[in-house]
C-alpha cells in the first residue's frame, strides 16, 4: 500500500468525520491440510459510512456480453489482434474523487505522527464507494476467425467469412404460446460477420389478437435493440455501413406494411401507441422492415419447437457450431 500511495498522512479537520479500519487474516492450506501461506488485508469499516454525507451512491461496472460480442465480430473481420487482461483487484486501482479519511492502521501507526489520519487517495476493501469492476474475457483468436467456448457445452458461436460489414436483423413470434394467459412469444437475433452477436426470446406483455399484431410488436421490439446498436457501433468509426437503415426481417407481409403505414386504420387503431415505436424509426430511417419467407427466418428456433434438420439449419445459419474446423 505504501509503493501504490494508498493514502497520505495528514493532520486531522476539526468536525471531520473519520472511520476506522482493521486487520482479516487468513491461513491458505495446501490439499494436505498445510498451511503454506499467510494473507493479511485492511478493510476500512465501511458500515460507519452514512449515504448522503460520506458517499452518494455505490455502483460496479460491469462488462455487456453483447458489447462484448460485437468487438470480437469486428476483430474476426479486420483480422485484429485480440489481447487478453485479468486484473483481479481492478477496483482498488480507482482514484477516490471525494475526500475520505481513515484511521492509521493498528500496529503500523506512524512514530513521528501517531495523531494524524490517513487521507485515502485510492480505493480499499470495506469502502463504500463507486467501483469500477475488471473485466475478464476468455478468447480465443486465428487469423480471420474468431470464436468462443463455453466450458461444459460442445457448441461454438464462430464469426467470420463475410466479405462485408453489415448487421442484419430478424425477428419473429409465435402465437399464444403461453395457454394461460393467451400471449405470444416474440423472438430475434442480429447478425454481424456471419455470426449472431444479440438474441432474445420473451414473452409479449400484452395480448394479441392477430397475427399481424404480434409480429408487429416483435418488430418493434426488435427495432430498439438496432438503435443501441447502431448508436454503439457508431461510436466505434471501424463500420462504416452502419450508417444505413439497419434492415430488419419479418415473415409477416401486413406487419412489414404496417411499419410504414403513417395512418391508423380499423384493424390497427387498436394497438398500444408504445408498438409503434418502430414506425417512427422506419419513417426517420433508422431501421428498414423487409420480408421473408417463413422458411428461411433463422429466428423460429427461438419462438417455436422445430424439426431437428430445420433447427440445426437455422443454427448454423447463425453461426452455432458443433465442431471447429480449420
Amino acid at each position: 500500500m505504501y509503493d501504490n500511495l494508498v493514502w497520505t498522512l495528514v493532520d486531522i479537520i476539526p468536525g471531520q468525520r473519520t472511520m476506522g479500519c482493521k486487520w482479516i487474516f487468513k491461513k491458505k492450506t495446501d490439499m494436505d491440510g498445510k498451511v503454506h501461506t499467510y494473507k493479511a488485508r485492511l478493510v476500512a469499516k465501511g458500515y460507519t459510512q452514512t449515504q448522503g454525507i460520506d458517499y452518494d451512491e455505490t455502483f460496479s461496472l460491469v462488462a455487456n456480453i453483447n458489447s462484448i460480442r460485437i468487438m470480437l465480430a469486428i476483430a474476426a473481420f479486420h483480422d485484429y489482434e485480440i489481447w487478453q487482461m485479468d486484473v483481479k483487484t481492478a477496483f482498488l486501482n480507482g482514484k477516490l474523487t471525494e475526500d475520505v479519511y481513515m484511521a492509521q492502521p493498528e500496529v503500523f501507526e506512524n512514530a513521528k505522527h501517531p495523531k494524524r489520519v490517513c487521507k485515502l487517495e485510492k480505493a480499499i476493501y470495506g469502502l463504500n464507494r463507486p467501483l469500477v469492476a475488471g473485466i475478464s474475457a476468455s478468447m480465443r483468436e486465428s487469423k480471420s476467425l474468431v470464436f468462443l467456448e463455453a466450458k461444459m457445452s460442445l457448441v461454438f458461436l464462430v464469426y467470420g467469412g463475410e466479405k462485408e460489414l453489415k448487421v442484419t436483423g430478424y425477428c419473429d413470434a409465435s402465437w399464444q404460446t403461453d395457454k394461460d394467459d393467451s400471449q405470444s412469444q416474440s423472438g430475434w437475433v442480429y447478425l454481424l460477420n456471419g455470426g449472431a452477436v444479440i438474441w432474445n426470446s420473451t414473452k409479449q406483455d400484452t395480448v394479441a389478437d392477430s397475427t399481424c399484431e404480434f409480429e408487429y410488436i416483435a418488430a418493434c421490439e426488435a427495432s430498439k435493440e438496432a438503435i443501441w446498436m447502431s448508436n454503439f457501433i457508431g461510436d466505434l468509426g471501424v463500420v462504416p455501413t452502419i450508417q444505413d437503415a439497419i434492415e430488419i426481417f419479418c415473415d409477416n407481409k401486413s406487419a412489414v406494411a404496417l411499419t410504414k403505414e403513417p395512418k391508423d386504420h380499423e384493424k390497427s387503431k387498436h394497438i398500444e401507441r408504445k408498438y409503434h415505436f418502430v414506425r417512427s424509426k422506419v419513417e426517420e430511417g433508422h431501421v428498414i422492415v423487409k420480408h421473408i419467407r417463413s422458411e428461411d427466418n433463422p429466428v423460429d428456433p427461438f419462438t417455436k419447437a422445430l424439426a431437428k434438420s430445420i433447427h440445426d439449419e437455422h443454427a448454423r445459419f447463425i453461426g452455432l457450431r458443433d465442431k471447429i474446423e480449420f
